[in-house]
């Protein structure tokens, strides 16, 4: 299964609430009045933590990666109504582990078509490539990604939408890259299978073309 791959940089951030308590609980007298002074309840402080990421499992083994989304018009039409291609880039944090996928959407909650995937783990000269690198045409597989949330998260600020989509995906059965397994002194697995995965909060701009011209324009001094 031939895959476009593309270089992208990390957009992960971690948004976190501590708890803070209080260092004295005790209720005291007055001791110049007779009457009990009143306690006023204070609600404790939220300590969830608002993140962004990727989570796969991949041999019953649960892998956190990082996250960012490219979106662009799908050009290829793969499939009419939904008019974006995404390409989702998961890193881990220590480089040994990455995941590539990507697949279509329209902008609202939904199941859509795989149309690219690849996944690589380990390092050199023992590292494990699956899927493609580079080059290959995007193609509608029976793989899906269901969009469990897409929120609008208001106007850019080069005139169109930013967003935030979150889903899961399962099942996929990526094959070895051909390369990897003509090196017969390793016994390379033959595909490797995600048993599961899910991203949350990954924000985009649906214009990233337009802004991406508009920024080359303003490099250039036009």
């Amino acid at each position: 299964m031939h895959v476009k791959h593309f270089m992208l940089p990390l957009a992960l951030a971690f948004a976190a609430c501590s708890n803070q308590g209080n260092d004295d609980k005790s209720v005291k007298k007055d001791e110049g009045t007779p009457a009990e002074q009143k306690v006023v309840p204070v609600a404790p402080q939220s300590n969830t933590v608002s993140s962004s990421g990727t989570l796969i499992t991949v041999e019953g083994k649960d892998i956190h990666l990082g996250g960012s989304l490219l979106v662009t018009k799908d050009k290829n039409k793969l499939q009419p109504g939904d008019d974006y291609l995404v390409m989702l880039t998961a890193p881990e944090g220590t480089g040994k582990t990455s995941m590539t996928l990507n697949f279509l959407l329209a902008l609202k909650t939904g199941s859509y078509p795989v149309v690219g995937m690849s996944f690589r783990r380990g390092e050199h000269p023992n590292n494990e490539m699956y899927g493609g690198l580079l080059g290959g045409q995007p193609k509608l597989t029976d793989y899906k990604v269901n969009i469990t949330e897409c929120k609008d998260l208001g106007v850019n600020s080069m005139g169109g939408h930013r967003w935030s989509i979150s889903g899961n995906f399962e099942g996929l059965v990526i094959p070895a890259m051909g390369i990897m397994l003509m090196d017969k002194t390793k016994n390379h697995p033959k595909e490797i299978k995600i048993d599961k995965g899910s991203f949350t909060n990954l924000s985009f701009d649906d214009n990233w073309e337009e802004m991406m011209q508009q920024g080359m324009k303003k490099m250039a001094g036009k």
